[in-house]
């Protein structure tokens, strides 16, 4: 039987190594951390291996869809971290961020041709993916790709699933084995040759990041990018993610179970870091169960078939937790992994498709352009100030989450044009789009992952959601007093 880890390799060609190349080059693009990195640990193992040295290449383009001050701050500021970090350990870590359109073109291929190989991030959404689809034929070493995204590999589920109840058997299946294969906490005390630099005309022509990190509200504000969408107060550091986390534990965690309510402000708030892997999951998932009854082990687990409850056992808020960020989490990473239209309207189930069809020409008593949307121009209050936090703070309330997206259906012509619009505000203010499980927040609003519910018009047999239903559930004055339209347009 195979080990757990090695269904997070993935071999994108067959071609043998370059013995004669410098070093093996790990591209950094969606992990960017060196810590609890499983593509970095085999890297490392890959360069030991044929007796080579490591380079660590995490670039920056200003192509990416819906680039902005607000990615750009919050990766710089994390480049700028490991930049710092590599200095002091002596790592071979090469960033760049491209200053103006087509910098940074054949930047990588050139990497890639003075490497013996080439080992990357396994990520199943955005442009990671299609970087992946498309560079391993236009290399001549091996380009391997490695899953660092989550505690159970995509690679071990063949199929996508259908429902989050289907994915908690496979995950109460193969928690314990990937829990206790984890990654390791510094890969790089491993590397035997630490020594390497680039070539002095590489570097003219491509020039490393550093004097660009030393003040990055400046450099970003040079760039060709969207200044439309400013950065926000969430700083895009490893450091500040072991500190949310900290924070959420020594806080929160134990009252997990009321983070419905906004004003409770129990929600773990970990998602933009997790996004762009400047924490690892597993390392969230050790943190939590450290904190389960004296006398808990993992001997406690009890698979129970795919219930939300029962399986972690101890505290009922760290079971509530670990079904969020294990179970909920990977769901969207599974589905995306083996659907190649994830994000698009037909990806939905046929029950879906279907009650959406018979109610595509439902009469709206509201309809809103995108513009009135996206600035919180609405009749509803708490709608308005969830789209006020996204669009000012680059996140949502979980739960409010939800009813955002549900009132989107309702207040636009069809379907189709409230998924598109969702899609383009949440991947253009949220600090978490463009993710597996921000999709699957999306789309879970149009049935993936659903049932059919009790058909009414519009939603069909979508399930419902209203603001009134909302108000009378959840504690949420202090969060409209805050992103509240009159608040947010003093």
């Amino acid at each position: 039987m195979k080990n757990i880890n090695s269904y997070r390799k993935f071999v994108r060609n067959d071609h043998d190594p370059n013995n004669d190349g410098d070093y093996v080059l790990y591209w950094m693009q969606i992990n960017r951390r060196f810590r609890y990195n499983y593509a970095l640990e085999y890297a490392v193992a890959l360069a030991n291996k044929h007796g080579k040295s490591l380079l660590i290449y995490e670039g920056l383009s200003i192509d990416y869809p819906w680039s902005s001050d607000r990615f750009h701050t919050f990766i710089m500021e994390g480049m700028k971290e490991n930049l710092d970090y590599a200095k002091e350990h002596n790592i071979p870590y090469y960033s760049f961020v491209e200053p103006k359109k087509d910098a940074g073109k054949g930047l990588f291929y050139e990497l890639a041709e003075k490497a013996s190989a080439v080992v990357s991030d396994e990520y199943p959404v955005f442009v990671v993916r299609q970087h992946n689809e498309r560079v391993a034929d236009k290399i001549n070493v091996p380009y391997i790709t490695i899953d660092s995204n989550g505690i159970i590999p995509i690679g071990v589920t063949d199929k996508a699933p259908y429902s989050a109840y289907l994915f908690r058997k496979t995950m109460q299946k193969h928690f314990k084995e990937g829990f206790t294969n984890p990654p390791k906490n510094n890969p790089l005390d491993d590397l035997v040759e630490k020594e390497y630099s680039l070539p002095k005309e590489f570097l003219e022509k491509y020039p490393a990041a550093d004097s660009m990190l030393e003040d990055i509200p400046s450099a970003v504000e040079s760039l060709d990018i969207d200044h439309s969408v400013p950065a926000t107060d969430v700083i895009g550091t490893r450091a500040a993610a072991l500190g949310k986390l900290g924070q959420f534990i020594g806080h929160a965690l134990s009252d997990y179970e009321e983070r419905n309510h906004p004003d409770k402000k129990k929600a773990s708030g970990l998602s933009p870091w997790l996004h762009y892997g400047k924490i690892s999951e597993y390392e969230i998932v050790r943190a939590v169960l450290e904190h389960q009854p004296e006398g808990w082990d993992l001997d406690q687990l009890t698979p129970n078939g795919g219930k939300n409850t029962g399986f972690f056992n101890g505290d009922d808020s760290i079971q509530s937790f670990l079904d969020e960020v294990i179970t909920w989490r990977e769901v969207g990473f599974h589905y995306a992994h083996h659907t190649e239209n994830y994000d698009e309207f037909d990806s939905l189930p046929d029950w879906a498709l279907k009650t959406m069809e018979e109610h595509k020409n439902d009469e709206r008593e509201y309809v809103y352009s995108f513009e009135e949307l996206e600035q919180s121009k609405t009749h509803d209050e708490i709608w308005n100030a969830a789209q006020n936090q996204l669009r000012e703070e680059g996140i949502i309330h979980n739960y409010l989450r939800m009813l955002w997206g549900k009132k989107v259906i309702e207040w636009t012509p069809d379907h189709r044009t409230a998924l598109a619009y969702l899609i383009e505000l949440n991947n253009k203010y949220a600090l978490d789009g463009r993710d597996p499980n921000s999709y699957s927040g999306i789309f879970w609003c149009f049935g993936r992952f659903d049932r059919a519910w009790q058909e009414r018009p519009i939603f069909g047999k979508l399930r419902y959601m209203t603001s009134e239903s909302t108000r009378k559930k959840v504690k949420l004055d202090e969060y409209l007093s805050t992103y509240g339209n009159q608040k947010a347009l003093l």
